[in-house]
């Protein structure tokens, strides 16, 4: 039933094929057809029930993935007006910066018409918004537009995620934009859950510093926005991320807890069933706090639903409250499917449950104190083993070591953290006992996992594998477990079968990969908003990254953000060849992290300097890497990349013709690279006078695709240059921005000159495959 239901929830997300309507009235036939096949005996009555649930999943995926009702705010995206709501939660980003409020909204004011409008709105407000609380009503001017989209192929889809949350609008305002119109507070559920959620935090600062402060809180209310970034890189490669996030581990040690106190008390320790409830209010509580991540529920439904076996005297089955808990959140949210948390969740305890036992008996030669907690951590990392190599595109070998000592720390980390929260409340100075105690442990835990990251192989990045070869590594795994419980029990004919359909199937598989990796050339023009950055990948798999991008203002780090991502997800791990073409902060800032975290081999430059500090930070990790080659090019310098393959300067600094000014556009390097008969050209931030200079270049300008220079600015790809290149596709680079890019004038010529145009802000990604002979174009959207 389980996995009809989830087939028909991929089916329905994937390809839309009935309306909402539609799907209501087949689930009302087939359930019909199966009242009447059970009445009459026959025998299809099961296949009637599991074609049901296949459509009851694509109906509920149709109901939920969209706003409901005709007075929805969603009415209103893309249109100016006053928005009126109550606030049911307020945030401050980790910087403070600006302040994520959640609305639940009442009426849209567009001009003089008043509409009474319902669903959710997300705001972010920039400015200091600490006036605003939970519960508050408020105006806000506003033009509502929906979440964006994924920018890059495999990016995080934020639309999704808030759909997931019933959010399907949002807007970014001042706080000049917010009016106050009454702070009453309303007492209810939601209210107590943010008090108690605000207070116990506010505890927390009083008794810890920081950053201790700071995992305390992501391991109690689930808050890791402060978490510092080294602490959690070096968890992301021990394979222990998953202590910061609550999860399951968090709420069996607090129920475990739970249980141990209730056995103390002689009241509760005599009557069972009423300590089971309050256990159970106990953890809705705590799921509640920790914003019921999915995680969380699925380990409070399982625990509730053993302590309700418990109290009717029923017998319980893990796996089958695994089954039910899923059924039961992927009913009230289809999409939670899809959210990573959820899966690796699940799968997890599938695999534990699964796996363990068999694990547990191959290990009996060990002693029971080794042998359990080993086999619980090798199931589960067979079970996170694929999906974090698919959403976080690493692999952590050492997680099946460290987790059997940072598991145990981190519980009586989250205990000693309890503890001394409770206690500040009674007796200050005795619960700050409790907190030395602990900074001594969280100390120990750090330390024990930079030992574990820094050993050799701890962790490996990887390409982001494709769906279907996460579903044969799982699949391959359960049935090796199968053969491996069962083997002694076979004959050797049977063993025989199984060893060839193992080795075929695992043959098929590889035949398979690798047929669909082609040895092509592969053009990334990756979109990194207002700049440019090019990944060029060659059949022989070296990678050429051309700049990096970069915001200009603003704290957004665009090559951790984006430009590491987007190479790791690729399989990228160390760059042959890095290209400067000048120094300009949307094409040099998102560099700087790719030095720092990858290897690169060779850097080149136009030789132009700059006096601002990135520049300098640029320079500085060229020279103080030995391992670095630095070339400052020139105009009509070739590289030789591999056969078939390379890379011609047609231009570079020039100061003779194009002056010292601090305007580096003209002194951009441009590149030509030629790939058997087909052509591509890079044309950096050039302008008219670098255009004008490269025409003596005549035919070598001739190119089957065109960068296009500056963004589209209206001071390049001018006529007499357009002429030359006859481009048969042009990609611009560009972003939202405050420059006209593109100029309309541009894309007029562009339009003239080349038979496809395709910008990084329409299309996103724009991906162009080569195989020496033709070219292939893919685009995000």
């Amino acid at each position: 039933m389980l996995i009809s239901y989830i087939i028909g929830i991929i089916i329905q997300r994937n390809c839309i094929i009935l309306t909402t309507k539609s799907l209501f009235l087949f689930c009302l036939i087939v359930l019909f057809l199966s009242f009447i096949s059970y009445g009459r005996r026959w025998n299809l009555t099961g296949v009637f029930l599991l074609l049901c649930f296949l459509l009851f999943g694509m109906l509920n995926t149709s109901f939920q993935s969209q706003p409901l009702g005709s007075n929805h705010i969603y009415q209103f995206v893309s249109k100016p007006g006053i928005l009126t709501g109550r606030i049911c939660e307020a945030k401050f980003d980790s910087n403070h910066q600006y302040l994520e409020i959640l609305l639940s909204v009442q009426s849209f004011k567009e001009y003089d018409q008043h509409y009474a409008v319902q669903g959710k709105v997300l705001l972010i407000i920039n400015g200091d918004g600490s006036s605003l609380q939970y519960g508050d009503l408020i105006e806000a001017k506003v033009v509502l537009q929906e979440p964006p989209l994924p920018n890059n192929f495999g990016e995080f889809n934020y639309r999704e995620y808030l759909a997931r949350q019933k959010i399907f609008v949002t807007d970014r305002i001042n706080i000049d934009q917010v009016v106050l119109i009454t702070s009453k507070r309303q007492i209810g559920l939601p209210y107590l859950k943010n008090s108690l959620r605000n207070k116990i935090e506010n505890k927390i600062d009083i008794l810890y510093r920081y950053p201790y402060n700071a995992l305390i809180k992501a391991v109690t209310t689930g808050n890791r926005k402060e978490i510092p970034l080294e602490w959690e890189l070096i968890f992301q490669d021990a394979g222990t991320m998953h202590i910061l996030a609550i999860s399951g581990l968090h709420v069996g040690i607090i129920a475990s807890v739970l249980f141990f106190i209730f056995k103390l008390i002689p009241y509760l320790g005599r009557r069972k069933n009423l300590s089971y409830t309050l256990i159970i209010v106990f953890l809705l509580g705590y799921a509640a706090i920790a914003g019921f991540r999915p995680s969380v529920n699925r380990a409070t439904l399982m625990f509730i639903t053993m302590l309700g076996a418990r109290y009717f005297n029923r017998p319980y089955h893990l796996s089958n409250s695994l089954y039910w808990t899923a059924f039961l959140l992927l009913f009230y949210q289809p999409l939670l499917l899809f959210d990573a948390g959820f899966l690796l969740s699940f799968t997890v305890t599938f695999f534990i449950i699964f796996l363990y036992p068999i694990i547990k008996e191959k290990l009996n030669f060990l002693p029971l104190c080794i042998s359990q907690p080993l086999a619980v951590s090798t199931a589960a990392w067979l079970g996170m083993a694929p999906l974090s190599a698919y959403f976080f595109y690493k692999v952590s070998f050492i997680a099946l070591l460290s987790n059997l000592i940072i598991v145990p720390l981190i519980s009586v980390i989250l205990v000693l953290g309890i503890i001394s929260i409770g206690f500040s409340v009674i007796y200050l100075p005795f619960a700050r006992l409790f907190v030395l105690l602990n900074q001594i442990f969280i100390n120990f835990l750090i330390q024990i996992t930079k030992v574990f990251t820094s050993l050799p192989f701890a962790a490996i990045y990887l390409a982001q594998p494709k769906i279907y070869q996460i579903i044969y590594c799982y699949l391959f795994i359960i049935s090796f477990a199968l053969i491996l419980s069962y083997w002694f029990k076979l004959n050797m004919e049977k063993k025989k079968k199984i060893f060839w359909v193992m080795f075929v199937s695992l043959t098929i598989f590889l035949t398979t990969t690798a047929a669909f990796s082609p040895n092509l050339l592969s053009i990334h023009f990756i979109n990194v908003g207002q700049g440019d950055s090019i990944l060029i990948r060659t059949p022989q798999k070296k990678n050429i990254l051309i700049d990096g991008g970069g915001a200009t203002y603003g704290d957004f780090d665009v090559g951790r953000q984006i430009v590491i991502p987007y190479l790791r997800r690729l399989g990228v791990r160390n760059i042959d060849l890095m290209v400067l073409t000048h120094p300009d902060l949307d094409h040099l800032k998102g560099l700087i992290p790719v030095l720092k975290e990858m290897k690169v081999k060779m850097v080149i430059d136009s030789g132009i300097g700059s006096e601002d500090r990135t520049y300098s930070e640029f320079h500085s990790l060229i020279t103080e890497n030995k391992d670095i080659f630095h070339y400052q090019v020139d105009a009509g310098d070739t590289i030789s990349i591999e056969p078939d393959l390379k890379i011609i300067a047609l231009n570079s600094a020039n100061m003779s013709t194009y002056g010292y000014d601090n305007n580096f556009n003209n002194h951009s390097i441009v590149l030509k690279l030629l790939y058997g008969k087909t052509s591509f050209l890079f044309t950096a931030d050039i302008e008219e006078l670098a255009e004008i200079n490269m025409l003596y270049w005549d035919n070598l300008l001739k190119s089957d695709v065109l960068k296009v220079a500056h963004h589209g600015s209206i001071t390049s790809s001018t006529d007499r240059f357009l002429e030359k290149v006859q481009p048969e596709v042009a990609v611009i680079s560009v972003g939202i921005n405050n420059f006209n890019h593109p100029h309309p004038d541009v894309i007029g010529r562009l339009e003239v000159y080349c038979q496809r145009l395709f910008r990084t802000d329409f299309n996103g990604t724009v991906l162009i495959s080569s195989n020496g002979q033709k070219y292939y174009i893919r685009t995000l959207r």
